[in-house]
């Protein structure tokens, strides 16, 4: 029997700490729930200098992989906390997060939309991303969490990104192309928290045999609160992380934007899709190239030169990106 929580809307620490408190008392669970207060998670292996210092929220770094996410009480979250030794049939990351999210691409369904797993980690509806998750492992449990846009707002996810005003706005545009919410797939109906909760707990229910258990808050809460404070310590947020040489954001599984870190080197802006190996969309090029471009069609399109030289850097395909590490 895997219990299920339905935590509602909890104080945003608490919306991290739950699924890392389970792990640290060997328990199994889901946990759905959501903030009432906005603010952002950094990925265990990212570096703080993504993050722009002045965006007016609070900042927490999860023991879990993925990238930089802002999040808000127009996202439902589910937090599924695993014993791999009950579970001996899921062995790759593919298997756990497939095990993980059926359920909610079963719901997504009974609600009228056609959503595919994308792996390694995302949910699309339409070609677009509906689910963010991210996975890893936590004491000696494998934790796959993870959310269902309602709303979401573009402004605030690039505002809390560190880069350019234009940087900014590139991701802002690319995200209107590459993500999907239930108030834009129902034509501008709200939806709230309270409404989805239910929904996704039936069908965690009927897939992996969840019951509906009350929280015993008073017994986890001591653990909690620690857990909670070990992920805002300086020390862990500043850790350093992975740094390619261009700054890159994650816009959806294969679709990262990128732009030279470097500012002797031409300022410009990529959107690359790193399974086609394919530049999607460019900001600040001085030549007028057709688009998608491929590795090869650079060489024939653009100018010998720095600019070039650039773009080729930028369309590395080799991404780091963790999944259950």
């Amino acid at each position: 029997m895997l219990p299920l929580y339905l935590a509602g809307d909890v104080n945003w620490l608490m919306s991290q700490a739950l699924y890392h408190g389970l792990p640290v008392l060997h328990e199994e669970g889901i946990i759905l729930c959501w903030p009432k207060e906005p603010y952002v998670s950094l990925g265990c292996h990212q570096d703080w200098d993504d993050f722009d210092e002045n965006a007016p929220v609070p900042v927490v770094r999860r023991r879990v992989g993925g990238s930089l996410v802002y999040l808000d009480n127009q996202q439902v979250f589910f937090q599924i906390i695993l014993d791999p030794s009950k579970h001996p049939r899921l062995k790759t990351p593919d298997q756990w997060y497939q095990f993980a999210l059926t359920p909610v691409i079963a719901c997504l369904s009974h609600l009228g939309f056609s959503a595919q797993f994308k792996p390694p980690a995302d949910i699309l509806v339409q070609n677009r991303k509906i689910s963010g998750n991210a996975g890893g492992q936590i004491e000696d449990s494998v934790v796959i969490v993870g959310n269902v846009l309602l709303s979401f707002s573009l402004e605030m996810m690039a505002r809390v990104r560190k880069g350019s005003v234009q940087f900014k706005q590139a991701f802002a545009e690319a995200m209107s192309r590459h993500l999907v919410t239930l108030e834009e797939l129902t034509r501008g109906r709200t939806w709230t928290p309270d409404e989805v909760m239910p929904l996704l707990a039936q069908f965690f229910v009927a897939q992996m045999d969840a019951h509906i258990m009350d929280i015993p808050w008073e017994r986890w809460q001591p653990m909690l609160e620690e857990v909670g404070a070990q992920l805002i310590k300086p020390q862990w947020l500043h850790a350093p992380g992975y740094r390619p040489p261009y700054h890159q954001v994650k816009v959806r599984e294969g679709v990262y934007l990128r732009q030279p870190r470097d500012g002797s080197l031409p300022d410009v802006i990529a959107e690359v899709d790193t399974e086609k190996k394919l530049l999607t969309a460019l900001w600040n090029s001085p030549f007028d190239i057709p688009l998608p471009l491929t590795q090869e069609s650079l060489v024939t399109e653009v100018p010998q030169g720095p600019f070039r030289d650039v773009l080729f850097e930028l369309m590395d395909v080799k991404v780091k990106d963790s999944l259950l590490s």
